[in-house]
């Protein structure tokens, strides 16, 4: 699951206020101790004409009332199906999943069968697994036209080359508060890739990373004029410093040029060493985004495999429920 940065929580709070419905979001996360990148595109709406989970499925039953997610994720390698409850026992939480659970196998096509029911942090997990969708992009692309507006454009026009990679997976999730039953919704297309080890400069390019030529915000993430809804960020973990070279296109200068990127100049909480996050502003449309940064890049630690992270990404919504209702 991609990490949620206050910039996103920021987006997120003037779309729940009404004056943008809708959030569009990248995240690129490098790990120097696995010289891992993990890459996330994801769009989200409480409006459901632009993001919905499916339109067959009747998120407002009784079942779900102290639900705070319900969410789906496909891979190549397998499916997943999960449900996060409040004010609820296990026993419960898993009756009241399975009553839902047909409803959704149909709308997604794919069966899933009961894993796991436990409890973290006073929530209630009920996770279900299915088979893999052997023709991701093709899956991918049906997906999109049940729960995406045909207009969006922007950032989820990146969702179909990014799924084309091998590891990559899809998550539509659904969430709220516990014992309403205003939901929002978002679409993510998340994969991750190795990069190369050693000390010195490192360029990471982002739209070689999205497999698109130039990335555009959507018209539905703009306020007057100001995609101000939209935004790429870019966290850098490490055991050792890491240090800002250079980017494109160049840092913003507040106030008089606020489009470009943002360097966070706050010192990070270890792992993290370097946040950045590049802004759209007045300008819709970016052919080059990249930045580079110094530092040593090791991988002492390997990475996951796809079928692990397909079941840490079924499981961890949780963590979005939780900044999102602070």
């Amino acid at each position: 699951m991609a990490f949620i940065s206050g910039r996103f929580l920021l987006n997120t709070v003037v779309a729940e206020e009404g004056q943008i419905p809708f959030v569009e979001y990248i995240e690129v996360v490098v790990n120097c101790t696995t010289a891992e990148i993990s890459i996330s595109s994801l769009v989200l709406s409480n409006d459901t004409s632009l993001v919905c989970f499916h339109p067959d499925v009747n998120l407002d039953r009784a079942e779900l009332l102290n639900a705070l997610s319900v969410s789906v994720v496909f891979s190549r390698e397998g499916s997943g199906l999960s449900f996060t409850f409040n004010n609820t026992d296990t026993a419960t939480a898993k009756s009241l999943a399975d009553s839902v659970k047909s409803s959704i196998q149909e709308a997604f096509g794919t069966s899933f069968t009961w894993n796991s029911t436990y409890t973290e942090d006073n929530y209630v997990f009920v996770v279900y697994e299915g088979n893999g969708k052997s023709d991701l992009p093709g899956y991918l692309e049906w997906l999109m036209g049940k729960c995406l507006a045909p207009d969006l454009g922007g950032f989820a026009l990146t969702f179909t080359p990014m799924s084309e990679v091998e590891n990559a997976f899809i998550v539509v999730t659904a969430f709220k508060d516990s014992g309403s039953y205003i939901w929002s919704y978002f679409m993510e297309v998340t994969y991750s890739t190795s990069m190369p080890a050693g000390s010195g400069t490192h360029k990471i390019d982002i739209l070689s990373l999205l497999r698109v030529n130039s990335l555009s915000a959507s018209e539905y993430a703009s306020y007057d004029g100001w995609y101000l809804a939209s935004s790429v960020s870019l966290v850098v973990l490490s055991n050792e410093t890491v240090s800002y070279v250079s980017s494109e296109p160049d840092k913003a200068n507040p106030p008089t040029q606020l489009r470009g990127w943002h360097i966070n100049t706050v010192p990070p909480q270890p792992p993290i060493q370097l946040m950045a996050q590049f802004m759209f502003m007045d300008d819709p449309t970016v052919d080059r985004l990249s930045l580079t940064f110094s530092g040593l890049v090791i991988p002492e630690y390997p990475m996951l495999s796809s079928i692990i992270i397909l079941m840490l990404a079924a499981s961890a919504v949780v963590a979005v429920v939780k900044r999102f209702r602070r």
